[in-house]
């Protein structure tokens, strides 16, 4: 079959979706019946918070993440996992529910013991997000603790910040350490437990570490880049992008601001029109979660694209507790085709919720549900799009060999709103079947597909 000029703008860009996602992909609808029309942020999280929790009530206060050492499910031994995991109980603590305020508040002990039982030597910035969450959750819930406890919280809390920032974290997870200890600090400074001089020393501790990560790992154009060679990573892209906008936020420091509006536009280059982004494209493609689209919706929603919805909705409903095991396990998994996919819990995902509902730049957030929408076109920046196309294209030889030599001449004709139309017959496909694309010129490539996957 050839397909001929004016097809081919379409089912060119549909070759570039073939190769990432794994051939064709089929729409699922993002919010199932029992998930209605969602009006706030805190409306969207007590969805994944509340499922989740039944999950653990249901099976024990254990998670499992094999391909990050924890291959069997077992419960959570650092100060972040108690909290990360307890978090999930929280809407339903806010709602009066004992059993939930037992929890959440046997968490903050729990932490705080595993916190003392170590020198402050080997805090990291998970440890932040500890200090962090413990900070928060006693402000939601005055009332929880005697007030003797509370001091003694706050007292160690107040101990552990310097060595905090000086932590000897890296990459993504220095820019996170910045944020987290950035909050606890303004949080004890507004409290007056911080000295005027001791809060600016340590708060250039705090810019220091996040502007040295975006030195060293954040190019020019806004891609994020780890390790050595470097490498792109669609999640830690995401994660880094959140950091620097919630460090900005917080610091009144626009010149981070900036930097993640530019690795906003990015992710809108590598998404599809229903939201998706492929994780095969990244450096240790595990698979992206629903805390992905939950923060690529947000930092959307923030620089003011109207279409921020359509990632909110493609991470919510059922797509995130697909684990035919356990129906109520907030997961994600790897979406390589004919392997047996690995679940993980996805107990961070609370971490990038609770740092997004300190922001008040979300408080008047409001979230429609429609199925149907999709990302609008957009425009893109020609060097700045084959920068990373030649990326990842060091990472993967075969990942995005259509790209640079038939996608990009028409990317930038093609509405992607209307994309789902080339996708009607794309069913049909089977491994091996060919296709034949005839350009401008009348010069017909051949492609063969290499495999199908759904989504």
């Amino acid at each position: 079959m050839v397909v001929k000029k004016i097809s081919s703008i379409f089912l060119v860009v549909v070759l570039l979706a073939l190769m990432l996602a794994g051939n064709f992909f089929i729409f699922i609808p993002s919010i199932s019946a029992d998930n209605p029309a969602l009006p706030n942020l805190n409306d969207y999280l007590a969805y994944f918070y509340n499922r989740y929790s039944q999950h653990l009530d249901a099976h024990g206060f254990v998670f499992k993440t094999p391909d990050y050492d924890v291959e069997n499910f077992s419960a959570p031994d650092s100060a972040r996992e108690i909290l990360s995991l307890a978090l999930y109980y929280k809407y339903r603590a806010l709602s009066g529910e004992a059993g939930a305020l037992v929890k959440v508040k046997q968490a903050v002990l729990d932490a705080e013991q595993e916190l003392s039982s170590r020198p402050t030597v080997t805090l990291s910035f998970s440890d932040g997000f500890a200090e962090m969450a413990t900070i928060s959750l006693l402000n939601s819930f005055p009332t929880l603790f005697e007030s003797t406890e509370k001091d003694l919280l706050y007292e160690n809390i107040l101990k552990r910040i310097p060595a905090g920032f000086l932590a000897a974290d890296t990459s993504n997870r220095a820019a996170l350490s910045a944020v987290y200890w950035q909050f606890v600090l303004n949080d004890f400074f507004q409290k007056k437990w911080i000295s005027p001089g001791d809060y600016e020393r340590l708060s250039r501790l705090a810019y220091d570490k996040i502007k040295k990560f975006v030195d060293e790992d954040i190019t020019a154009d806004g891609w994020y880049l780890e390790g050595a060679p470097k490498r792109f990573n669609p999640h830690y892209h995401l994660i880094s992008a959140f950091a620097l906008l919630a460090y900005g936020e917080i610091t009144d420091n626009p010149e981070f601001i900036v930097i993640s509006e530019q690795m906003t536009a990015n992710l809108r280059q590598i998404s599809f029109s229903n939201g998706m982004v492929e994780a095969k494209i990244g450096d240790r493609p595990v698979g992206l979660g629903a805390q992905f689209y939950l923060g690529v919706g947000l930092l959307n929603y923030y620089f003011g694209y109207p279409d921020y919805n359509v990632y909110l909705n493609y991470g919510s409903g059922n797509r995130f507790f697909s684990d035919p095991e356990f129906p109520d396990r907030l997961e994600y998994h790897s979406t390589v085709y004919q392997t047996e996919p690995r679940y993980h819990d996805d107990i961070s995902f609370s971490n990038l919720a609770e740092l997004a509902l300190l922001l008040p730049a979300f408080d008047n957030l409001k979230i429609s549900s429609n199925p149907k929408a999709r990302l609008m076109s957009v425009g893109l920046a020609t060097q700045n799009f084959y920068n990373i196309i030649n990326i990842i294209t060091e990472q993967d030889p075969d990942i995005l060999i259509l790209t640079e030599a038939y996608f990009w001449p028409f990317a930038k004709k093609v509405n992607l709103v209307n994309l789902r139309e080339v996708f009607d017959n794309l069913y049909k496909l089977h491994p091996g079947d060919k296709l034949y694309v005839e350009d401008e010129n009348g010069i017909i490539t051949t492609f063969v597909v290499r495999e199908l996957r759904r989504y």
